[in-house]
């Protein structure tokens, strides 16, 4: 045992020395209790958490919500509360460990740095160059800049990416117990985080590696072999796959309905295709998915942090160029100045995709020197990844993987399948040096590679600091919109500083890269003989690579970013809010006129029209697109001139989409009593008139003709529904919201003949169940977006119930695997020590 604990103490110092690491670059807020400010995190903050608070103290056993009105007029798997399934002790506690130096925060980084530590130990790699590995992919410039954006569980995904890749190595080296544990925890705790898109990268990734390991064995005739990892892998991708089905049917389910899937409205015309539709796509709208899409230039990113300016808004300093040329003009500026110093095609980005110039000149001396041909396969993965990365800038290629690659068309922001080579670079990189100090090539190969490797990056360095308009133009697409009404003296200032926040990266990765090249240099030839030479470059090496990132990275996310205030505190409660919540009403709807739809400041405090969501409902998308953003434009600009409530009202009127959604107050001065909306529809009516559309295109614009009041619009699938159905008005009859949850919704109604009701609530299904009087019954969309149904005449009570049997059933089985398999590893782990120690005693004996 104590032999063992001296064998393992050297990593136990290099995780203390990684928490040091991210207690030193997160210290405000590991030190001082401080957060950072996370825009996705504020954001995800004013989702509805506060308002299912007192919903969850006053829950009944048993109960639970995951349908939120909060946002969108009520979307499912928002804020909630409660669990259909036991609570038990999980593989969750594994991922908790890791996150333990700070969730927000410093644990995204730690998480990345042991997971790559590991993997580097699997391959061999001495412990100082692993470290310089795991530091090397850990801190890149994306990995800081996601924290910096709130990203938070697409961090931890991007951190196990390793975990796995360390599982597959050692099942191909026939180590299948331990490969197998590595390989299962990888692909499950990955699922665990629930960051879809950045595991959909990490599959492909596998996928060629894989196809690679098969070709491999099945030349070499060794198919048992083959069989056995194989089976292994599936096996553990179905162990993995059990506790997260919970997550993942969400994300299935969501996905069928919200933006991520196919639209049944008929594509319009697309004008880069000369007037002819755009092909349908069975998930997101093309142009949307491909907003983020890294320039094929942009690029050079990767060498070269500031070649494309860095992020929208830099800061330029008092001797540049701007600086001075606003001084000229008679401008009043201090020491720094601000301006559109990205010039890529991007509306806006937070920072480049930075992967360390050492890091890219050893990737490529890797790609010399790592013979195993595995490496090949890794290399077209990571290129394959990139070409996705381009999007738009490469569309003959991503138009046909948009629409053919299964799932990829559910994903947005593709410039994000760039943490794939920001995994291969390091991996390949620290791969080749570690043969390198092993002095496992000869000379010639090693003067080979350091001629190319040096040669290709360090030649784009000069080209970029010598003659940088070779490569570069240094003005964008988006010039003409930001820059328009500025003179030119401003633009031309502009693009000179452009070009030197380019060239003076272009010189410290010159530097970077010749020190380096310098150090292995003088290795080969002094010190590669010695017994501590390898040791000496891997610690430098790693420190070069520290400092160069961490430089960087402080670009991004430094003390500047941390803040005292939480993220909910950011939402300080206004006159609007206070007037609003002395409502008494059981439910209503609200609307903020600061970009409703991409904002949660109204959706903190109450039931929101608008919202922020990557996954909104798709009806709801098309109704804002075709219909309520129409109608809050007008509200706009009628504000903007409108002397009297008259005139306001008129426009209000004229509103039926927003009013039908029960749209009582619209916040257009926090400081100012709201407006009411007099012609709101309610919580339910009943229609006296019906309308059957053929399709959805019908369906949709029979919205802009109709009064929803008085009538219905029922697509021609629910025609059934009807049957037998007549109009039969009766004055005096009523409907009304008695009781209000978030998972439950009960109405009182009063009629002499049947009536048809119309409830101002979202259609989803599956999912909502309806009783009236305790029996099932039938309920349908009407409207586009609403819920409509048939009542009895008499006195009734209708309750509509938010519990999805398959989720129930997914979370049920997510509890119990979770723990069975956490159950199974603890065994496997107190079988391999009770092994370990029987052979060392039987060796001791002997």
């Amino acid at each position: 045992m104590k032999r063992k604990l001296i064998q393992y103490a050297p990593h136990g110092l290099v995780v203390i020395f990684f928490w040091a690491l991210v207690a030193i670059y997160f210290a405000p807020a590991v030190f001082e209790g401080k957060v950072i400010t996370q825009g996705d995190n504020i954001k995800a903050s004013g989702m509805g958490y506060s308002q299912v608070q007192k919903y969850a103290a006053t829950a009944e056993r048993g109960e639970f919500s995951i349908w939120s009105d909060a946002m969108f007029s009520g979307m499912p798997y928002g804020p909630g509360y409660g669990d259909p399934a036991p609570s038990l002790p999980s593989i969750a506690y594994l991922d908790w460990l890791l996150k333990l130096p700070g969730y927000t925060h410093a644990a995204m980084v730690f998480t990345g740095l042991i997971c790559f530590y590991i993997f580097l130990c699997v391959l061999g790699v001495n412990r100082w160059l692993a470290v310089g590995g795991a530091i090397a992919f850990a801190f890149a410039s994306y990995n800081i800049i996601v924290i910096e954006a709130g990203h938070i569980v697409k961090a931890y995904v991007i951190g196990y990416m390793p975990l796995t890749l360390a599982g597959m190595a050692l099942l191909f080296r026939k180590k299948l117990f331990w490969g197998g544990i590595l390989f299962l925890l990888g692909v499950a705790l990955s699922l665990m985080n629930g960051h879809v898109q950045i595991t959909y990268y990490l599959v492909l990734l596998s996928l060629f590696i894989y196809v690679g390991y098969t070709i491999r064995k099945l030349m070499e005739k060794q198919l048992l072999e083959w069989g056995k990892v194989s089976l292994v892998m599936l096996v553990c991708v179905v162990l993995a796959v059990l506790p997260n089905v919970r997550n993942m049917y969400q994300n299935w389910d969501l996905g069928q309905h919200s933006i991520r899937g196919q639209s049944e409205l008929t594509p319009a015309p697309d004008p880069a295709s000369n007037g002819l539709a755009e092909k349908a796509s069975t998930g997101l709208d093309k142009n949307y998915a491909f907003l983020w899409s890294y320039g094929k230039t942009e690029l050079l990113t990767l060498l070269i942090p500031n070649v494309y300016g860095g992020g929208s808004g830099g800061t330029l300093g008092s001797s540049s160029a701007l600086v001075q040329a606003l001084k000229q003009n008679g401008a009043q500026v201090g020491r720094e100045v601000q301006s559109y110093t990205y010039w890529g095609d991007k509306s806006f980005t937070s920072g480049p995709v930075y992967f360390g110039a050492l890091v890219c000149f050893l990737f490529l001396l890797g790609m010399f020197v790592v013979r195993n041909p595995i490496k090949w396969w890794m290399l077209g993965g990571a290129v394959f990844l990139t070409f996705l990365a381009l999007g738009r800038n490469f569309s003959a290629f991503n138009d046909l993987m948009f629409h053919y690659l299964p799932l990829y068309n559910k994903f947005r922001t593709v410039e994000m399948a760039l943490v794939i080579p920001g995994l291969v670079f390091p991996i390949i990189g620290i791969w080749g040096l570690s043969i390198v100090l092993k002095r496992e090539i000869d000379d010639r190969r090693f003067k080979t590679a350091m001629l190319w490797a040096g040669g290709i990056t360090g030649g784009l360095c000069l080209i970029v600091l010598l003659v940088p308009s070779l490569l570069l133009s240094f003005r964008s697409t988006m010039d003409a919109y930001y820059l328009g009404e500025m003179p030119e003296w401003y633009v031309s200032a502009l693009i000179t500083d452009r070009q030197s926040l380019a060239s003076n990266d272009a010189l410290r990765s010159l530097l970077i890269i010749a020190a380096g090249e310098l150090l292995l240099n003088l290795f080969w030839a002094k010190m590669k003989n010695t017994k501590n030479g390898p040791a000496i470059v891997s610690i430098i090496i790693s420190l070069i690579i520290l400092l160069d990132l961490w430089n960087v990275d402080r670009r991004y996310l430094n003390e500047k970013n941390f803040t005292k205030e939480r993220p909910e505190q950011t939402y300080k409660i206004s006159p609007a809010d206070e007037f609003i919540l002395k409502d008494p009403t059981a439910s209503f709807r609200v609307m903020g006129l600061n970009n409703p739809w991409q904002n949660t400041d109204v959706s903190y405090f109450h039931h929101s029209i608008g919202g922020y969501h990557a996954v909104k409902l798709r009806r709801y998308q098309e109704l804002i697109d075709r219909r309520l953003d129409g109608e809050y434009r007008s509200i706009v600009e009628t504000l903007q001139s409108a002397r009297t409530f008259e005139e306001i009202d008129s426009v209000l009127a004229l509103c039926p989409s927003l009013s039908m959604l029960n749209l009582r107050y619209i916040i257009y001065n926090p400081n100012q009593q709201p407006l009411v909306n007099l012609h709101a529809m309610g919580n339910s009516w009943f229609a006296s008139e019906v309308e059957i559309a053929d399709n959805a295109d019908a369906e949709i614009a029979a919205l802009s003709r109709i009064d929803p009041r008085r009538t219905v619009v029922v697509d021609r699938r629910f025609e059934a529904a009807l049957n037998g159905f007549s109009v039969q008005p009766d004055s005096a009859a009523s409907i009304s919201l008695e009781k209000y949850r978030p998972n439950r919704l009960t109405y009182r109604s009063s009629s002499s003949t049947e009536q048809l009701a119309v409830f101002s609530e979202i259609y989803y299904q599956p999912g909502w169940k309806a009783t009236i009087d305790g029996q099932p019954a039938e309920h349908f969309r009407a409207d586009w977006i609403l819920r409509a149904m048939r009542i009895p005449a008499g006195n009734h009570t209708i309750v509509f119930d938010f519990h999805p049997d398959q989720y129930v059933l997914a979370a049920k089985v997510s509890s119990y695997s979770s723990f069975l398999i956490l159950l199974l590893l603890l065994s496997a782990v107190g079988y391999s020590i009770w092994k370990g120690r029987k052979q060392t005693k039987a060796i001791q004996t002997s």
